[in-house]
């Protein structure tokens, strides 16, 4: 995006933004009750007879926009207070943030009644538009602990609290009640779950209005680890027992203390969930400190100049600074172990990542984030012998290490093609080995893609667990099910059968003369999927036409059973390639992420268009060329 001037000229509708006189009321740093958006913050509220005047500072991308609508409005009781004027900001046009990422200006609205407690901020009435809740006026100081709740969910974690794996398969549900809950915060949950095998499934439910819940139901193959809420805040993160049903109890103030927090360089105070169920007194741990981490991925956490051995030495300092910070703590002995767990699992991760980790800190220095590009410099590769340290710091065998906030760094990392990890640590059996069999192979893929061979049956009947085999069957049989009742609904578009650098033509070939999109995708895009749900409704609406054509193309990265059963969801014409045809065309384009979007014109020109990543610019861009 283009780069602008950040000097922005009063713009107040033909008024002059208005001033408070002497009785003029104050309230700094108030407190948010929720927030749908991190970007605005209220850090101040001026109020007199003549006027409500916010401060307002803005958090966002350096050198990305936002916009304040016209229409924004205060509410109080069941009044609305029209915005007068503006001071720093032009209503309506884009606001281009500057290099620090942080900007500040001022809105004024008709004056709010004097005994006025609480009001809230909405920025027009659109679903995505910034939404605060819950401006407090009355000079709180700190959020109250949620009442009415009911006493199953108030555990505190003992020194027996439950951290042992279940390998057990059956249906969950999850009911997630949301303390706090306004429809403007969003009327869809989501709810993202990473299981023992180093994948994640994600799942969406209504939020019923009348009860602030939703409901979520899916099939468990062991202990996993679930977070989720609405919009931009996982309000919840808990562990889940397969087969059980469980109460969640979801604070979304946690999303205003995020803002307020932020001000005042604070940690966030409030429990983010509440929960019943097998794993409760583990779910209520991060109350008591949160988690210990080495932040691995801040680009500050090793020096690409180091040895290997220097590397070694380094984390494994790191490691028994933190855990000797850990024991030393006062939370409960369950939270210490929850705390260590996930301490050890990011410790392992950092040893199976070395290269990468010290080619990111390269790239932080030096401000090269062009991954297609290779760095200047040699970072160091570790040997077997430096692997084996890690071994000595911890059993990388112990399958707690299945139950913690990082298992995926861990499935992962003990998983890694270039660690041969049971020769390194002596193992023959354990979590380590079946994980390798499982995750570290294609076989989760081929059980998603329904592909899997009598010989990889014959492969998991043999492991001394029958868990795997018992959840591997059950998971082929419901791809299976869910593949037939997809049958005949779903409609992918044969791939031409031409050389690589003709594909593309021959994709768009048979609309020539009509206005195309193609949206690159996947369905474990959660990106993707937000803009293809945003996008939906206007199809039908004001981009509503026979000379709009729109078309999908996913590659086979998308679990065959995933594409089928979203792709009747989502009107248009459906490819989904292989992955040379892919690679060729991200190359082709230049695509570094998606979702990706190329427009060809009428005449049959194309380009990539990534500025439509924003909604509002794709549907103005397709609607200027239709006309």
């Amino acid at each position: 995006m283009k780069k602008l001037l950040l000097l922005l000229p009063v713009a107040a509708f033909g008024l002059l933004v208005a001033s408070c006189g002497p009785r003029e009321r104050v309230v700094e740093d108030p407190l948010i009750e929720a927030s749908n958006s991190t970007t605005l913050d209220i850090v101040k509220v001026s109020l007199c007879d003549t006027a409500t005047v916010l401060d307002i500072e803005a958090w966002y991308t350096p050198h990305f926009w936002i916009r304040i609508d016209h229409g924004t409005y205060l509410q109080a009781g069941k009044r609305k207070y029209a915005l007068t004027g503006a001071e720093g900001i032009t209503p309506d046009s884009l606001f281009w943030m500057p290099d620090s990422g942080r900007a500040s200006f001022r809105l004024t609205f008709e004056p709010l009644p004097r005994r006025t407690c609480s009001f809230d901020f909405i920025e027009s009435d659109c679903d995505d538009c910034f939404k605060l809740y819950g401006i407090d006026l009355t000079g709180k100081a700190t959020y109250e602990t949620p009442r009415d709740l009911p006493s199953d969910v108030l555990v505190e974690p003992t020194d027996n609290a439950f951290c042992e794996p279940l390998f057990e398969i059956g249906e969950t549900t999850v009911r997630m009640h949301f303390i706090g809950y306004r429809e403007g915060l969003g009327k869809r949950a989501e709810l993202y779950v990473n299981t023992m095998f180093g994948t994640q499934k994600s799942y969406t439910a209504e939020v019923d209005p009348a009860t602030s819940m939703a409901t979520f139901r899916f099939d468990q193959y062991g202990t996993a680890f679930a977070f989720g809420g609405l919009g931009r805040f996982p309000a919840a993160h808990f562990w889940t027992a397969p087969g059980e049903t469980i109460e969640v109890y979801a604070d979304l103030r946690c999303s205003g203390e995020s803002l307020v927090s932020r001000r005042r360089d604070a940690a966030i105070a409030l429990r983010t969930c509440y929960t019943n169920g097998t794993y409760a007194e583990i779910n209520a741990s991060p109350a008591y400190g949160g988690f210990v981490s080495m932040n691995l991925r801040s680009g500050e956490f090793a020096d690409y100049r180091m040895t290997a051995d220097e590397y070694v030495t380094m984390v494994c300092d790191k490691y028994r600074t933190l855990a000797d910070s850990i024991a030393r703590s006062s939370a409960p002995a369950a939270a210490q172990r929850l705390q260590l767990t996930a301490l050890r699992q990011e410790t392992l991760a950092a040893f199976a990542e070395a290269p990468s980790l010290l080619e990111h800190n390269y790239r932080h220095v030096h401000n090269q984030w062009d991954y297609r590009s290779p760095i200047d410099y040699r970072v160091a590769t570790l040997e077997p012998r430096h692997y084996a340290e890690v071994c000595k710091l911890f059993d990388i065998n112990d399958p707690t290490l299945l139950v913690g906030d990082r298992t995926m760094d861990y499935v992962c990392a003990v998983c890694a093609p270039t660690v041969d990890w049971p020769a390194i640590a002596g193992l023959t059996e354990g979590i380590v080995p079946d994980l390798r069999t499982i995750s570290g192979s294609e076989m989760l893929l081929k059980v998603e893609n329904n592909a899997l061979t009598d010989e990889d049956f014959a492969t998991l009947h043999a492991m001394k667990n029958p868990f795997y085999a018992e959840a591997f069957e059950a998971m082929q049989a419901r791809v299976r099910e869910t593949l037939a009742e997809a049958e005949g609904k779903a409609v992918i578009e044969p791939t031409p059968d031409v050389p690589l650098a003709e594909l593309f033509d021959a994709i768009v070939a048979p609309y020539r003369g009509k206005v195309i999109l193609v949206d690159f995708w996947n369905t474990w895009c959660g990106p993707c999927r937000a803009a293809i749900e945003s996008i939906e409704p206007v199809k039908g609406g004001e981009l509503k036409s026979d000379d709009l054509v729109w078309l999908y193309i996913a590659n086979e990265t998308s679990p065959i059973v995933t594409y089928k059963t979203m792709i009747p969801k989502i009107a248009g014409k459906h490819f989904r390639l292989n992955k040379e045809q892919w690679s060729y065309l991200c190359e082709k384009f230049g695509i570094d992420g998606i979702p990706s979007y190329v427009v060809v014109d009428r005449d049959g020109s194309y380009r990539l268009r990534n500025d439509l990543r924003d909604h509002a610019s794709l549907v103005s861009t397709l609607r200027s060329k239709l006309e």
